[in-house]
């Protein structure tokens, strides 16, 4: 089975006042015919609010993202792929504190 490359796009309140489902259209248009690579909008937060909007690459969050360089910073990542310490689930203490606290 082939692994799929997997590109999440933050549709959450503030990534969305930032462009998140023009972003997400883009993506979705630009990789439509790749049957390798799965884009999807998620409600899930990357705790990334003030730098969005956030696009994951394979758990590697990009910043910043618009509609006019998603597809080009995208696929750059896909070919060049950021050391997994950028990636998601990487936080410091204070955002960990505040994702468990979000939970309780």
């Amino acid at each position: 089975m082939i692994k799929k490359d997997n590109i999440k796009v933050c549709v959450h309140d503030t990534c969305c006042e930032r462009g998140a489902k023009e972003v997400h259209a883009c993506l979705k248009h630009s990789f439509e015919s790749n049957d390798d690579v799965e884009v999807v909008a998620t409600p899930d937060c990357f705790r990334f609010c003030k730098q969005g909007v956030n696009v994951a690459v394979n758990g590697n969050i990009l910043h910043g993202i618009r509609p006019s360089d998603a597809t080009r910073r995208v696929e750059s990542e896909l070919r060049h792929p950021a050391r997994k310490l950028d990636g998601l689930g990487q936080r410091s203490i204070d955002d960990l504190d505040d994702v468990l606290a979000g939970l309780f």
